[in-house]
């Protein structure tokens, strides 16, 4: 995991590589709030380099950005691996999130679900 600002959008991003399973879920959650509550805007996170992505994780996403809502805050997604995108799109999770900006042409195109959005 790699926490870092971006200059050229003033957001602090989260970069995740590798495999995030259930036995990664009580450090993502922890890494992701510590870097939301330092941020002033909110956070983006980077899947780009994730290999593995466990479904217990996608509740992890939509605790943090409940919180950030909260607060006044946004979680994007700057990036998804293949992996990632699949597990965020079957759970409806994916389009709960706005993706960055400057982006935008790196995300997946999100799908609709007959099943209507997750909460």
């Amino acid at each position: 995991m790699r926490i870092y600002s971006d200059p050229d959008t003033d957001e602090t991003v989260v970069a995740l590589r590798g495999e995030i399973d259930y036995g990664c879920e009580e450090t993502l959650e922890t890494s992701l709030i510590s870097a939301l509550n330092c941020s002033d805007h909110g956070i983006a996170i980077d899947l780009s380099k994730v290999s593995f992505w466990a479904c217990s994780s996608v509740k992890v996403l939509l605790a943090v950005r409940q919180l950030a809502l909260r607060h006044g805050k946004t979680v994007s997604l700057l990036a998804t691996s293949p992996i990632a995108h699949r597990v965020l799109e079957l759970t409806d999770a994916l389009q709960l999130f706005t993706t960055s900006t400057d982006a935008a042409s790196r995300v997946p195109p999100q799908s609709t679900s007959p099943w209507g959005p997750m909460l």
